[in-house]
């Protein structure tokens, strides 16, 4: 029998008793008097009890609820968790959209915003232009009051200073203006407390709001988070577990391509925004300070073709944008604990999974390990000593292998995990050689991109 039954039969075994004696007593006073200032006593009496009692059951619930909740995650008792009450974020959490001069794109990228979104005043829709392209304008405001048109003055008619030698990254110049005219709007005109970051070429999945929704409140309580992203940067079918469409992870990695921030972030971020490159800024261990992501297994967005005409030319795009597989399965977050993501928590099953359940087998043997049905449900880690030997062994993995201010994509303390064949496989930063993340670590050109 459930504890929550077993409360719930107790409170209305003390409620009987207690009715049969309210009502004893008042029975014998009406037999001995009249007086109605008796009767009202009595039942205030009895409101009172049910009061206290309802509280108590309340409170036993939410006692149940914690310790089922610390039995979750391979009996990994969670050291953190947040309030119940915390977890339901209320207030409105806008959908910013960045656009320049793809109407098509807008078009699409904002229809399925529209399809998707539970709740118009949830989740306000705010589209920002800055090239001057009235194409653009005109199919945003066939939305009409669905979505707020905001329009910039256009970067290559604002005085922005490009240094001589980066002519030819001007449009990243123009990006970082946009970015902070953009979320000033959200932030400082408007006032919201959250903001969900989307590009134009970007697809969404079914339960994108959900995601988002669900996850702010980590945001909210976790002071070593700065952002949620919808995106896995390994997230190619063929490297992640489609089974596994509610698994989300904690990463050092800022990805971006659809992601949520807070205005305590802006706020701190806002009077030293870059002029240029500011992915990048944000991913230098000044700015990221050791934050970190939140990430899922199956990316819940996806780049949509209108991605080869952006500001990097299609860079990394065929070979691996594109293939991004994008969640089609809807998960209610909601319903989910994800209290397993606060640091704590997730730094002890992490421990468990790969220092403990996994494997340690060299790359060459995890070969012939995933081509076994039978290995199939188990996992594996590998070690690795350096940046080339990372290289070298992603490359064996088919995931990506580049890294961003010495951080691997979608790393968590070094780790970066992919799925193949039915198998958890973890790439694992040997300590002995590699004590943190190098920001000196690059991609030598002879490995390509």
């Amino acid at each position: 029998m459930h504890a929550v039954t077993k409360i719930f039969i107790i409170f209305i075994f003390v409620f009987i008793l207690w009715t049969l004696y309210v009502e004893n007593d008042i029975t014998n006073r009406t037999r001995n008097t009249d007086n109605i200032d008796d009767l009202l006593e009595s039942a205030n009496r009895l409101e009172r009890l049910l009061k206290f009692e309802a509280k108590k059951i309340a409170a036993l619930a939410e006692d149940v609820h914690k310790i089922r909740a610390n039995r979750k995650g391979k009996h990994v008792i969670m050291e953190e968790m947040v309030s119940q009450d915390l977890k339901q974020w209320k207030d409105p959490i806008p959908v910013l959209v960045f656009s320049c001069n793809r109407a098509m794109a807008v078009r699409d990228h904002v229809e399925k915003l529209i399809r998707y979104r539970p709740s118009q005043e949830k989740f306000p829709i705010i589209v920002t232009q800055d090239c001057d392209n009235e194409n653009v304008k005109n199919e945003v405001k066939k939305f009409g009051d669905k979505v707020e048109y905001i329009k910039h003055l256009a970067g290559d008619k604002a005085n922005i200073t490009i240094p001589p030698s980066h002519r030819q990254y001007t449009a990243y110049y123009r990006i970082a203006r946009h970015y902070k005219l953009a979320l000033n709007h959200v932030f400082v005109d408007k006032g919201y407390s959250s903001v969900i970051i989307t590009e134009d070429d970007l697809d969404i999945s079914p339960d994108f709001f959900s995601y988002f929704s669900s996850t702010r409140y980590l945001l909210e309580n976790d002071e070593k988070l700065w952002c949620v992203t919808a995106w896995n940067d390994n997230g190619k079918q063929e490297n992640i577990d489609m089974t596994a469409a509610s698994t989300l992870y904690r990463s050092d990695f800022f990805a971006g391509l659809g992601w949520m921030m807070s205005s305590k972030t802006w706020h701190e971020l806002e009077p030293i925004w870059p002029v240029g490159f500011w992915d990048d800024w944000m991913r230098d261990p000044a700015r990221r300070k050791d934050r970190q992501c939140i990430r899922p297994e199956i990316s819940r967005t996806g780049m949509m073709s209108y991605g080869k005409e952006g500001a990097s030319k299609g860079q990394f795009f065929s070979k691996h944008l594109a293939k991004i597989k994008v969640n089609d399965k809807y998960i209610n977050f909601g319903k989910i604990d994800l209290d397993y993501l606060l640091p704590a928590n997730f730094a002890k099953k992490t421990n468990l999974e790969v220092m403990k359940e996994a494997v340690e087998l060299s790359i060459d043997n995890v070969a012939s390990f995933v081509l076994s049905s039978e290995n199939k449900g188990k996992s594996v880690r590998v070690m690795y000593d350096g940046n080339i030997d990372y290289i070298r062994k992603a490359d064996k993995l088919h995931i990506m292998h580049d890294f961003k201010a010495g951080v691997p994509r979608t790393a968590y303390d070094g780790i970066v995990t992919c799925f193949i064949n039915g198998i958890r496989i973890y790439l694992v930063p040997d300590r002995t050689k590699v004590s943190a993340y190098n920001p000196d670590w690059s991609v030598p050109p002879s490995f390509g991109e």
